[in-house]
């Protein structure tokens, strides 16, 4: 099938009738805007093909305008082989169908449709519309808007119609149906005995595989039950060696005897070391009596001495005080003199300050005499403009045009064109064809008839007067005319008396009125903007011509008190105020850092005088400190010496150093009683021993309670009889495995077949595709050099093959190179389809929308390259872009088809 033109009126946004035309055998391109209504043409070709005129689904109602919901209507012409088909569908109200045959034949509604669905091999639609599955192969080869990247949406009637194209050029391949379900027989059988998506055994031979399972676990418990009891005969003859062994009590006597002269060796040793502690506590006492002793001869004889370095001390001292008395005075005499220097300055540069003070108050005021001119200049310039500012003001308040007004005559003279264009469209059309020099004779309503008026409009009785032949009177058929006639009257008087209300004569007037009156108050804004700029608000004062005056005598009389607070007539030159407050601030300068240096020569003086002060008066406090430790030591040593003489000390400390030396014999006498025993070691034996006696006894009682528990377990397995029950388990382990076996060998049999049929079916789907694959080839070599698709039986695209060798997955791949992979795939199935005699149109709309310029140029190349031989129609919102396609542009046009009446 070719398009070759599409009719459509009230379908969606198209209210008027509009054709689309000329539709060529190759590429054709019809570029626009968005919201130009491209898609919409994609929906009408879809509606007027494939859906039921007489359907009331949802989808079919939503076809109609949204304002008027008038009754769609689409005419659809396409070319087959043998001629031009026109197919005509009116939906929702008064809905028909008609298809025009080359033959001559004119069939209607569902013979219409029943005939369509032969030429074009489509399925009937269900209640609820057409859907991908009705379409068939259309559904490929006309990608709607968003539609043209990811995995084409193949349904089994467009797949059967593929498969029988390929079946027609290759012939039925892989045994034809019955080749075809034989590997899924086999499958099935393999399904029976191993899950698909694990390879698992499942039913009897998951059975059979638990079973050998089971008894070879059987088999082991009891082969370990057989080797425990072997463990337990060794285990209960070393049992009982063991415990005859221990049952003797020869080590036990031993050890009772060792126990209990340790201990009593224990007692006396503890005896002996409190005498040796109480000794040596004795000894510790005497020592702590020396120590005191010695002490209180060490301090006297150190008291001693300290007075008398004290007494040497207090002599350099007041040495030290005398010399620092004869420097204080001589540094408080130096510090003056600087000081009276730095008093003399300081008077100067006050008077030098006074001096500069001044120059500064007569450069400020100068200064303020500056800025007082510019202000009264922009005084000037700002009240120039608040007076064009109050003109423009006064000439706008005097149009009475509001924006409110113009909009009840805008809304007047709206209701006002309405009336008139309901009543002309209701008006009866009189039309006249005569010859010019007739004209003058007639008259319309006592009017002469001229040639600008050679059809008039009739609302109410008109009567035509013809010279010499009478009268004609039209009475016109219009419903509600008198009421039409007074919404008419009733518009006009509104909008008069609009207009008399701001004193305008017409429309027109009020909005140049309008236009003035906005133009004045900009101009107004603007003086008043130029009123601010002169004269701008600042702190503590307002903007305004008013405010400004104001600021501009406020500052003539500050510069008047000033001139009189400075005792000057006139104010000298800026230059020359200049000049002399540098001046006066370079002498300030110059005596500021005289001053400085005057100052810093004191530092030198006053810290010296600091130094002895701060000297002297440390000193002198030392002197009275150490006098009053002397006065102290003094009485201290003398109180001491008549309290206890230094005889007294001498007879107490010989006496406690004898009674030392006789206690440290003592303890030496009974430490030599401790033999090479301690009392550690003694607890250390009697502890050893008593674990040593109660380990073997507890021995005697765990190796009573292993001989008891062995005995019984040997007794149980004694009547158990295990080597008849591991023969029996062994013959039953024997059987199980070898039927196993046969399972496992049944199984590996079904997946050689399988896999032998799944390879000769793969080398026959290369050969099934090889028509699909060598006219994508082409295209595919422009875009990816050196690639190639990956297509399954069912002919769905599965990946890509680079020129490297490496697969991709399809839905791996970028937005762009899928939606560029499913353009070239439906390319080469519409060629396919064209050459054996079936031309299938291919409609792109909105499609490469993710494709980058370099691809897209490539993309071009391929369209072309396919349009040799396909149709292909190209909806676009990118026009510039498009127009390098260089194929045939189409455009929409209004037309005047007399069958494309609504309803």
């Amino acid at each position: 099938m070719k398009l070759r033109s599409l009719t459509l009126n009230q379908f969606r946004k198209f209210t008027t009738t509009t054709r689309l035309d000329d539709i060529g055998d190759g590429l054709n391109i019809i570029g626009g805007p968005n919201e130009m209504g491209k898609s919409t043409l994609l929906a009408a070709l879809r509606s007027v093909l494939f859906e039921k005129y007489s359907s009331m689904a949802r989808p079919i109602r939503e076809l109609q305008n949204a304002r008027n919901k008038a009754a769609p209507v689409v005419m659809l012409e396409f070319e087959l082989e043998e001629g031009i088909y026109r197919i005509s569908k009116r939906f929702v109200k008064g809905p028909y169908a008609r298809l025009q045959c080359p033959d001559g034949r004119d069939l209607q509604g569902d013979e219409a449709e029943e005939t369509l669905r032969t030429l074009l091999n489509f399925n009937e639609p269900n209640n609820a519309g057409a859907k991908p599955e009705s379409l068939g192969i259309w559904n490929v080869l006309w990608v709607q808007q968003g539609d043209s990247f990811g995995l084409i949406d193949m349904p089994d009637s467009a797949r059967s119609s593929l498969h029988g194209a390929l079946d027609a050029q290759v012939g039925t391949v892989l045994g034809g149906k019955r080749g075809r379900e034989l590997p899924r027989a086999i499958q099935n059988r393999l399904n029976e005995q191993i899950t698909p998506s694990t390879g698992r055994p499942r039913g009897e031979y998951k059975t059979l595989g638990e079973r050998a399972g089971a008894l070879e676990e059987e088999l082991n418990q009891l082969k370990e039950r057989r080797r425990e009891l072997s463990e337990d005969l060794e285990n209960l003859e070393e049992v009982q060696t063991k415990l005859k062994r221990i049952d003797s009590g020869e080590n036990d006597q031993k050890d009772e005897e060792d126990l209990k002269s340790s201990r009593q060796r224990r007692d006396e040793l503890k005896t002996l070391e409190s005498e040796i502690e109480k000794a040596e506590l004795d000894r510790t006492l005497m020592q702590t009596r020396l120590h005191t002793a010695q002490r209180r001869v060490d301090e006297r004889e150190k008291l001693r001495s300290s007075i008398s370095e004290r007494e040497e001390s207090l002599s350099e001292l007041n040495a030290c005080v005398e010399q620092l008395t004869d420097e204080e005075s001589a540094a408080k005499e130096s510090l003056e003199r600087a000081l009276s220097d730095v008093r003399q300055a300081e008077k100067l540069l006050e008077r030098l300050d006074e001096s500069e003070f001044r120059q500064r108050r007569i450069s400020a005021a100068v200064e303020r005499h500056g800025q007082l001119q510019e202000w009264e200049d922009r005084f000037s310039k700002a009240e120039k403009a608040e007076k064009s500012q109050r003109e423009f003001e006064r000439a706008a308040a005097e149009i009475l045009v509001t924006e409110e007004a113009l909009d009840a005559i805008r809304k007047a003279e709206r209701q006002v064109e309405s009336a008139a264009s309901r009543l002309n469209a209701a008006a009866t059309r009189i039309d006249f064809e005569l010859e010019s020099q007739t004209l003058p004779d007639l008259t319309v309503n006592g009017e002469p008839l001229t040639d600008s008026r050679t059809s008039i409009r009739a609302v109410e009785t008109t009567r035509i007067a013809i010279p010499g032949r009478g009268t004609i009177s039209i009475e016109p058929a219009i419903k509600d005319r008198e009421k039409l006639l007074a919404g008419q009257r009733d518009n006009s008087a509104t909008l008069k008396q609009n207009l008399i209300e701001i004193g305008v004569a017409n429309p027109d007037e009020a909005e140049s009125q309008f236009r003035r009156k906005q133009q004045l108050l900009r101009d107004a804004k603007t003086a008043r903007e130029e009123v601010e700029l002169y004269a701008p608000a600042a702190e503590g004062r307002e903007a305004g011509v008013r405010a400004l005056g104001a600021h501009i005598e406020a500052l003539k009389r500050i510069l008047e008190k000033e001139l009189k607070k400075l005792e000057l007539k006139t104010l000298p030159t800026p230059g020359e105020t200049e000049t002399q407050l540098r001046e006066a601030a370079m002498r300030t300068s110059e005596m500021r850092t005289e001053l400085a240096t005057k100052r810093e020569a004191t530092s030198g003086p006053e810290r010296e005088s600091r130094r002895v002060e701060t000297e002297l008066a440390r000193i002198q406090g030392t002197l009275e400190e150490s006098e009053k430790i002397l006065e102290a030591d003094r009485r201290r040593l003398e109180a001491e010496e008549q309290d206890v003489p230094d005889a007294a000390l001498d007879q107490d400390m010989k006496e406690v150093q004898l009674s030392l030396k006789q206690q440290d014999t003592l303890i030496e006498t009974m430490e030599s009683q401790r033999a090479d025993q301690t009392i550690s070691q003694l607890e250390a034996r009697i502890s050893r021993l008593e674990r040593a006696i109660g380990g073997r006894r507890s021995k005697r009682e765990e190796l009573g309670t292993q001989k008891a528990r062995l005995e019984s377990r040997i007794e149980v397995a004694d009547g158990a009889g295990l080597d008849e029950k591991i023969d029996l388990c062994e013959r039953s382990l024997n059987l199980t495995q070898e039927e196993l076996g046969r399972k496992q060998r049944d199984v590996a049999v079904l997946n050689l077949l399988l896999e032998t049929l799944l390879k000769a079916e793969s080398l026959a789907k290369e050969k099934y595709l090889t028509p699909v694959m060598s006219r994508i080839r082409p295209y595919l070599e422009s875009l990816f050099p050196g690639a190639e698709i990956l297509i399954d039986e069912n002919l769905v695209i599965t990946g890509l093959t680079r020129g490297n060798g490496h697969d991709e997955q399809f839905h791996h791949l970028s937005m762009g190179t899928q939606e560029q992979i499913a353009v070239l795939v439906r390319l080469a199935f519409a060629k396919m389809l064209a050459e054996q005699g079936n031309p299938a149109t291919v409609v792109l709309d909105d499609a490469l929308v993710f494709s980058d310029d370099r691809r897209m140029e490539r993309m071009f190349d391929v369209l072309n390259m396919a349009a040799d031989d396909v149709q292909i129609l190209i909806l676009t919102c990118r026009e510039q872009l498009f127009e390098r396609l260089g194929g045939k542009a189409l455009s929409l046009e209004i037309s005047t088809e007399e069958e494309l009446v609504s309803a």
